[in-house]
């Protein structure tokens, strides 16, 4: 390459690191891999080595990163937040270790290697032992204050043992489990989904309302102390030592100075990743001895002393070759892209959802385009990246439609929504969405009314509301092509269906951001359910954790006649709701937290029976936490509630507290309480 070819070369790199720099650290919307954006990065790199005299003051590898999104207050951090260079395979990571050697002038140094969480990087600053103020990464020198919103995270600790200004390093992360979850509930409620738990984790701390931010069950997992006093600590593994002693969640470590052990272990790690909750995208190797760290500084935008060693990523190349329009129940319309068939880690991928049209317009993705797809862990398929430089010319926009692919109805955008909409309530597509929500679990949950039983059922003109399930009889069922046995069965199961649970009942109406916690909320304070019916908006926003927005949704469905006939009619049927009524007992007013699996009764079962007897119970371990009820094979929150020193009851137990069997228990949430007609 000549000096005139690295120039316009090194000018283009620039160009784009600095864009894809603004998409991901600023906005949090990378438009490509990290192996992708790590390669334009090493070519500069190895251009500026070449070519000394052409690296610029402004250069990405003479920098730390992006500038700061407008919406929040820009605060510097307490010490600079540089990033770590990355080594793709085993022969980068030797070759990092040979530089250290020759530049501490050691023969054999000690590692301590950790997780590289997949999330937004945070700096803590504590004063006199009080958080005091919290900060993204931003451009490493200031950061957006996400103070309130950090302090909303449960596993952060609002105070310490330690008095002196300090600033603790981390992650925030949200578990697999949380974010599927959280798309479930977003796709019960009309609302886009996040692509990845990354996403989630950096759109839900970005929130201005800390409220929102609460709700969305993040994490943080510190992992570096830095101070201008000393804390006596003197490794790296003591820094994680020092964290977990001070409360903090920290990541599993590896201390070794020995290389073949350290490539076993990213092996280990790279081999059991999708079967940790959360996500990670390599391990970080950091010279275990803390004193080096200062003496060996950062070079450009990246520290010395440590690297992050990636896993090779689950990705895969294909075609999209068409746009498909779903329709959802509350009338949302999703793109999905169907794709030449893919296979990534034993999965043959073919179809991807586009979530909306402003995840369209991010990824800039048309129809023939060549596309980068990733599949990471349980989290569902999704497109990261477009080849751009494959387009031929021949590819096609994706547009939104004009009017409903089901019904034909008009499509409209409501102001300050992402979504498309089919307005049309008697739109087919969102009837049988309606229809296959109402019996699914945590609902109705009818055992065998699945999906193409509920089509076949609507197009012959069966059901056409959620009141008709409860007409149904093993005749029609039969009549409408259900096999003899299999109709005798759903019959059973719709009439044991009949007898419900106020809150599960409001849940299956399909309120609008109405999900299960709103309904138990709404449940316990609007008995019978024409108070909720006549509720004014005002009466409902004073129930803490019921917003305006909510308010209004619910005062503006009842005040739709067609369903208000439709809870009727399903009452004619013989649907009886039962009411929450508070038990007296020992555990009243306690909270509750429930891992593994018990013997005599179902997740749901024992959520209800606690809650009937006045407990709190809540999906994390705490320190507000009073007990953990003990199931077989628990999870992590096993292991949290040792570290706090929890109360930890078994089954048998809580039986024995409560001074009742299984059997008397169960009877609690199965009470015949008929519900008054209007």
């Amino acid at each position: 390459m000549t000096f005139e070819e690295a120039k316009k070369r090194a000018e283009e790199l620039r160009r784009l690191i600095e864009y894809h720099n603004y998409k991901y650290y600023v906005l949090n919307q990378p438009e490509i891999p990290d192996s992708e954006y790590d390669k334009l990065f090493r070519e500069l790199v190895e251009i500026e080595t070449k070519f000394p005299e052409l690296i610029t003051k402004d250069s990405p590898t003479q920098r730390v990163g992006g500038t700061v999104a407008k919406e929040f207050t820009e605060l510097n951090h307490l010490f600079p937040m540089y990033s770590l260079s990355n080594a793709q395979d085993f022969e980068d990571f030797e070759e990092f270790t040979k530089r250290l050697k020759k530049l501490t002038n050691l023969e054999e140094i000690e590692f301590c290697c950790e997780y590289k969480f997949d999330g937004l990087a945070v700096e803590i600053v504590y004063r006199d032992g009080i958080l005091d103020v919290a900060s993204t990464r931003g451009d490493g020198i200031k950061g957006e204050d996400v103070t309130a919103n950090v302090k909303t995270i449960r596993n952060i600790p609002l105070s310490i043992p330690y008095k002196n200004e300090i600033a603790i390093y981390g992650e925030v992360i949200m578990f697999k489990e949380d974010f599927i979850k959280l798309n479930e509930e977003k796709e019960k409620l009309g609302e886009p989904i996040f692509a990845n738990p990354r996403n989630a984790a950096a759109g839900s701390l970005r929130q201005l309302d800390p409220k929102i931010t609460a709700s969305r069950k993040l994490k943080f997992y510190a992992y570096y102390i830095k101070s201008n006093y000393d804390i006596g600590v003197k490794k790296q593994s003591e820094n994680i030592q020092l964290l977990k002693e001070w409360k903090f969640s920290v990541p599993d470590i590896f201390v070794s100075s020995k290389l073949e052990e350290i490539k076993n272990y990213h092996e280990e790690i790279s081999n059991k990743r999708s079967e940790l909750p959360f996500d990670i995208d390599g391990i970080v190797v950091k010279i275990n001895d803390l004193s080096f760290h200062d003496k060996l500084g950062n070079v450009g935008k990246d520290v010395r002393w440590a690297i992050a060693w990636k896993f090779k990523p689950e990705q895969g190349i294909t075609k999209l070759k068409n746009v498909v329009f779903q329709v959802g129940r509350t009338g949302v319309i999703t793109p999905v892209a169907e794709l030449e068939p893919v296979r990534i880690k034993g999965a043959t991928i073919s179809r991807v959802s586009l979530h909306n049209f402003d995840e369209i317009k991010r990824l800039n993705v048309m129809i023939g385009d060549k596309v980068v797809v990733e599949r990471s862990g349980d989290v569902i398929p999704y497109i990261v990246k477009v080849i751009e430089e494959e387009r031929t010319g021949e590819e096609k926009p994706i547009l939104p439609p004009e009017t409903c692919p089901e019904c034909g109805s008009k499509v409209v955008k409501f102001e300050g929504e992402v979504a498309y909409r089919c307005i049309n309530n008697s739109c087919p597509a969102q009837l049988i969405e309606k229809l296959r929500y109402v019996v699914s679990k945590g609902k109705f949950d009818i055992q065998g009314l699945g999906d193409e039983i509920i089509q076949k059922l609507f197009e012959q003109g069966y059901v056409r509301d959620i009141a008709d399930i409860f007409s149904l009889n093993a005749k029609k069922l039969f009549l409408a092509g259900v096999g003899e046995k299999n109709s005798l069965k759903i019959e059973k199961a719709i009439n044991n269906s009949k007898t419900i649970e106020y809150d599960r009942f409001i849940t299956a109406l399909g309120i609008r951001y109405v999900g299960e916690q709103t309904a138990r909320l709404l449940a316990e304070n609007f008995q019978p359910i024409e108070k909720l019916i006549n509720a004014k908006p005002e009466e409902l926003t004073k129930i803490e954790g019921i917003g305006e927005v909510v308010a209004n949704s619910i005062v503006s469905f009842f005040k739709n006649e067609q369903n208000v006939k439709t809870i009727k009619k399903m009452l004619e049927l013989g649907v009886k709701i039962i009411y929450p009524q508070k038990e007296e007992s020992n555990l009243l007013g306690k909270t509750i937290v429930i891992t593994g699996t018990l013997k005599n009764f179902s997740r749901d079962e024992i959520k209800r029976i606690l809650t009937t007897l006045g407990c709190n119970v809540s999906e994390s371990v705490s320190s507000k936490t009073d007990y953990l009820l003990l199931g077989e094979n628990p999870g992590s929150k096993y292991d949290k509630a040792k570290e706090l020193g929890t109360k930890i009851i078994t089954e048998e137990e809580l039986l024995k507290m409560l001074n009742k069997t299984p059997q008397e228990l169960k009877k609690l949430i199965s009470k015949d309480q008929n519900l008054t007609l209007f």
